[in-house]
């Protein structure tokens, strides 16, 4: 059970989840991205010796948790945590969005975000980290309090999320992968967001041209041996489509962005290592500082360098919930972003 404002204790457990997965990733794209299956598996096997005291300790730390904590420092935490000395070099994001109740995704909190959160609010937080490009992307959804209100919902895009994973093999079309999650859904009285999916993922682009649908599209495309998928089925109590709802706070700039003032040089000198992949608004003013980040941005956005992706808030007003979790296409998925003691 989450308290009232655990959030910088869920990002840190989430966070663990991204983090662990970080000696697979780079045993199989460091080493070579050829390696054979049983290899890759041994690799990632290893990862799981640790992670049993790990959770362990992470069910300590939310049995500690204090309640009515602010959003902002729970991002914080979290990119200390990947970036600590000592550690592989992983990157936080490619994303790290969170979205309450109606809105799905990329939303984020800024610097001056005060907020924190309440009981009864269902919260989604989807955080990414990336090792040279090579992403590891999962999500998850909680209630905050006790009351439970929105366990099926909660439940529902937990079982849509195994089915999916189930059917994960080459061959198989993605169409089967969204009736599957689909029906999940529906059996526990809800329905599925249309128009948001899963994708494929490829070094430096965490939307990669593929996309894995949430219900019956009759798309026939097979997956394939050796992909990089993620499976995220957003479940609603609403009509099951998202629309944008408010002002940006996460963006994306062309490859090689260049500014003509000097804060838009800035801002696009900041953005360059990231080799397109996303950041934030609170990345800009954490570093810049909020004037000169914000003219810059506003520049690139004009002259179409960067652009803006608002929050994606259900039509309805419907409460929407989410997980998610990366994998690599094989007779067995690996998924490397599961810990050994979920059920999802």
């Amino acid at each position: 059970m989450i308290r009232a404002g655990d959030f910088p204790v869920f990002f840190h457990r989430r966070l663990r989840r991204s983090h662990d997965a970080r000696d697979a990733y780079d045993f199989h794209f460091h080493i070579g991205r050829t390696l054979p299956v049983a290899a890759l598996r041994r690799a990632w096997g290893g990862c799981r010796v640790r992670r049993a005291v790990r959770a362990a300790r992470r069910r300590d730390i939310r049995r500690r948790a204090l309640p009515y904590a602010a959003r902002v420092p729970g991002i914080r935490a979290r990119r200390r945590r990947v970036q600590r000395p000592g550690v592989l070099r992983a990157q936080p994001s490619p994303d790290r969005y969170y979205g309450v109740n109606d809105v799905a995704a990329h939303d984020c909190p800024t610097e001056e975000t005060k907020e924190t959160t309440k009981e009864g609010e269902l919260v989604k937080v989807d955080i990414g980290v990336h090792l040279d490009g090579w992403i590891a992307d999962n999500a998850m959804t909680v209630e905050v309090g006790s009351s439970q209100k929105y366990y099926d919902l909660i439940r529902a895009s937990q079982n849509a999320l195994k089915a999916a994973i189930k059917l994960v093999r080459p061959g198989c079309p993605l169409w089967q992968l969204g009736e599957a999650q689909y029906s999940e859904a529906e059996a526990l009285g809800f329905t599925t967001v249309k128009n948001l999916c899963g994708h494929t993922l490829e070094q430096y682009k965490i939307h990669a041209g593929v996309s894995v649908p949430t219900f019956n599209n009759k798309d026939k495309t097979e997956l394939h041996e050796g992909w990089q998928i993620a499976i995220e089925p957003f479940v609603t109590n609403g009509q099951g489509l998202i629309k944008e709802k408010g002002e940006a706070k996460v963006f994306m700039a062309k490859i090689n962005a260049v500014g003509r003032s000097p804060y838009a040089r800035r801002v696009a000198e900041f953005v360059k290592p990231r080799y397109g992949l996303p950041f934030t608004i609170r990345d800009l003013t954490r570093n810049l500082g909020i004037g000169p980040a914000l003219l810059g941005l506003r520049e690139l956005q004009k002259s179409g360098i960067v652009r803006a992706y608002p929050p994606l808030a259900e039509v309805s007003g419907g409460i929407v919930a989410q997980f998610e979790h990366s994998m690599i296409v094989n007779d067995k998925p690996v998924v490397y972003t599961r810990q050994e003691e979920e059920e999802w």
